[in-house]
């Protein structure tokens, strides 16, 4: 999964300086953005489904339930 990301330069990979064996990922900016808007669409989503429940707290009740 990570190659896939970083193929899409959504993310990059750096040495870690105070431990050259080891690496560091970094989002870009690409992926930042990508983020950004990914956290939009899924709060729209919540928003629409949650936003049809007759009783909020029911419905949280039996979501805390299932869980």
């Amino acid at each position: 999964m990570l190659a896939k990301l970083e193929a899409k330069q959504l993310v990059r990979r750096e040495v870690d300086p105070a431990d050259t064996r080891a690496k560091r990922l970094r989002v870009t900016e690409a992926g930042a953005a990508l983020a950004r808007r990914s956290i939009g669409v899924v709060d729209a989503v919540d928003a629409a489904f949650f936003g049809q429940a007759p009783d909020r707290a029911a419905l949280m009740r039996q979501l805390d339930a299932l869980r």
